[in-house]
């Protein structure tokens, strides 16, 4: 039994070894990520169509101040014939058929809108307004893809905490092994302090496993939205909490101000603003200018007592409309438009409560995690007091292999521990940046 489970540990490490030796890894930082999202991203690049969209509608082609110009033309073929009968003497009967005639018509016309009401201009703005909702809406986009990216991005960071303590406990689980093998031979320790040695190595090796196998995993969701075709990269753990020192009032009207939702909500109610301010110059009179030129021609042939026709004119004029009564639609228009602007305040200050509110809870669980931070520190440092203890005692054969392992897992446990609360009070700061628009 002892010999298959030594070269069972002779598999596993062979495994393990392969599993780690790999080619220098780059750092990528958290700022790189975003630089990668940024450039690749299809979804924000779907998004960035958006604002293409957008802004066309602001430029001069769709504001109503360039004039319309228009030209027709037209050729025609006539075949037509003539008779007369008379009942007065002399005149004698007339009879002419296949009379042919040629003709052709051309004509430009042009018409401008000087004035109506204020609506164009309104409309203009409208649309200027527009086009900064949908570059904050991108914004939001970039945000949210942000915010995922560094989800996984601090997970990967986690993981490698874990990695590294879990490298340390094999490190140790091996030099126990040796140690009870060389205390075996002596007469100082017998097969089960061998073998519990070797199982802890297993458990240690396969949590390793485990733990890789996640980096890798989070590694290639990071890459999906990255679009980064390999995982050859590490993260850097070397993060900075920085929100330590700030206030919660102070939070809070930086949320008010730049919350991309609540940004969005405001100018959203800008737009309503517009509808309603349109709705009310739905009946204003409206004044346009237009002009034309038209030239005819027309050919007959000899059979015609006409040879030939032209006619040809410039007119020009203005033309003024003013709807008095129109069935009471601009009222309706304006209590539809004062109800969506009625709806949108109320919108605003939902979402201005709800995140809010959303952010008190952030800021304590920040705050927890910074108290628990600093006890875990000191549970760390206890655990390592008390594993040296237990291992001195150990290698003196003063403490079992059971109450070594003991120890050794407190300790791991308590750093591991540390980290995991380290790397939430880093996700809670990418959650309260994300409400804080940054």
């Amino acid at each position: 039994m002892m010999n298959k489970l030594t070269t069972f540990v002779c598999c596993l490490f062979c495994c393990l070894q392969l599993s780690t030796i790999t080619k220098a890894q780059e750092l990528l930082s958290m700022n790189e990520v975003l630089l990668a999202i940024e450039e690749n991203n299809y979804d924000l690049k779907a998004a960035q169509q958006n604002i293409a969209a957008a802004k066309a509608l602001t430029t001069k082609y769709n504001r109503g101040y360039l004039p319309t110009l228009g030209i027709d033309a037209g050729l025609g073929f006539t075949l037509s014939g003539i008779k007369s009968v008379f009942n007065i003497e002399p005149f004698p009967d007339l009879n002419v058929q296949n009379i042919a005639a040629y003709n052709g018509n051309v004509g430009i016309g042009s018409s401008y809108l000087i004035y109506d009401g204020g609506q164009r201009k309104l409309r203009n703005k409208k649309n200027l307004t527009n086009l900064d909702n949908t570059k904050l809406q991108v914004n939001n986009i970039k945000q949210v893809i942000s915010f995922n990216a560094a989800q996984i991005y601090y997970r990967i960071v986690q993981a490698m905490f874990n990695n590294n303590l879990l490298q340390e406990t094999l490190a140790i689980s091996k030099e126990r092994n040796k140690r009870a093998q060389t205390f075996y031979e002596y007469g100082k320790a017998n097969r089960v302090d061998i073998s519990n040695a070797k199982v802890d190595i297993i458990r240690d090796s396969l949590n390793i496993i485990s733990t890789n196998n996640n980096i890798e995993n989070f590694k290639w969701q990071l890459n999906q939205l990255t679009l980064r075709q390999d995982i050859d990269y590490t993260a850097d753990t070397t993060f900075t909490l920085f929100y330590q020192l700030l206030k919660r009032e102070d939070l809070q009207a930086t949320l008010r101000k730049s919350n991309t939702e609540l940004v969005a909500l405001q100018q959203n109610i800008a737009l309503v603003k517009y509808d309603l301010a349109i709705a009310h110059k739905l009946n204003a009179p409206q004044i346009s200018a237009n002009g034309g030129y038209n030239f005819s021609y027309q050919k007959n042939d000899a059979k015609a007592q006409e040879d030939h026709r032209r006619t040809n004119g410039l007119n020009l004029g203005l033309n003024a409309n003013w709807n008095i009564l129109d069935g009471g639609q601009q009222k309706l228009q304006e209590q539809l438009a004062s109800i969506d602007l009625q709806n949108a305040s109320i919108a605003y200050k939902n979402k201005e409560n709800e995140l809010s509110a959303q952010l008190n809870q952030l800021w304590n669980n920040y705050q927890n995690n910074l108290l628990t931070l600093r006890i875990e520190k000191q549970n760390i440092q206890l655990n390592k007091e008390n594993f040296e203890l237990v291992k001195t005692r150990y290698e003196n054969g003063q403490q079992s292999s059971v109450e070594f392992r003991q120890a050794q897992l407190n300790l791991l446990n308590a750093q591991s521990q540390y980290y995991i609360t380290r790397t939430s009070a880093k996700l809670l700061e990418v959650e309260v940046g994300f409400l804080l628009g940054e």
